[in-house]
């Protein structure tokens, strides 16, 4: 979320302690990288081969090509959904799923929960995690390809006139396909 500052989760500081130790491998290879390069354009003996210890002819080898160093493409910033505010429904028949899902997001993204956990309306095939407003779909399909990556959940425009808490920024059906991978 732009301009909110949100406490340190311990999310954020594995995030930071990630990037820290990405930047700090990169440095390292590019140091090696470095040293190989200025190694083999300036090689110990300047005649190019190894020198022989009897004053015999000097071997020549043909210098292999330095390997280039490769550019590292910029890791795409994950998504901030620390306090999001989310609800979920359980559109299954496995009784308690909907608290579960409550707690996992809660424990492992330190979302907030807007409402308790509630029954769908009616039994849901496919999960959908529905958004509120257009600035939340990124925050949703974080979801959808973090902690409900082994399935494909749909994502959807939370339409007015529903049973979520106004104050959820998304709400989350769980379908049979996640009741299955729970099982």
């Amino acid at each position: 979320m732009s301009g909110r500052h949100e406490p340190q989760s311990k999310r954020s500081f594995y995030f930071s302690l990630a990037t820290s130790t990405l930047r700090f491998v990169i440095v390292v290879a590019l140091v090696v990288g470095g040293i190989v390069l200025i190694n083999s354009a300036f090689p110990e003996n300047p005649s190019g081969g190894a020198a022989v210890p009897d004053g015999g002819p000097v071997p020549t080898t043909t210098p292999s090509p330095s390997p280039k160093p490769s550019k590292t493409p910029k890791p795409e910033p994950t998504p901030q959904v620390v306090g999001v505010t989310f609800q979920v429904f359980n559109g299954t028949s496995v009784s308690g799923l909907a608290g579960e899902a409550t707690d996992d997001l809660i424990q492992e993204y330190g979302m907030q929960a807007a409402a308790d956990p509630a029954d769908a309306p009616s039994p849901v095939a496919v999960t959908t995690i529905y958004y509120r407003s257009p600035k939340d779909q990124v925050e949703a399909q974080f979801l959808a390809d973090d902690y409900f990556k082994k399935i494909e959940p749909e994502i959807a425009k939370l339409e007015p006139g529903t049973d979520v808490a106004k104050d959820a920024q998304l709400a989350i059906y769980l379908g049979n396909d996640y009741a299955q991978l729970k099982a």
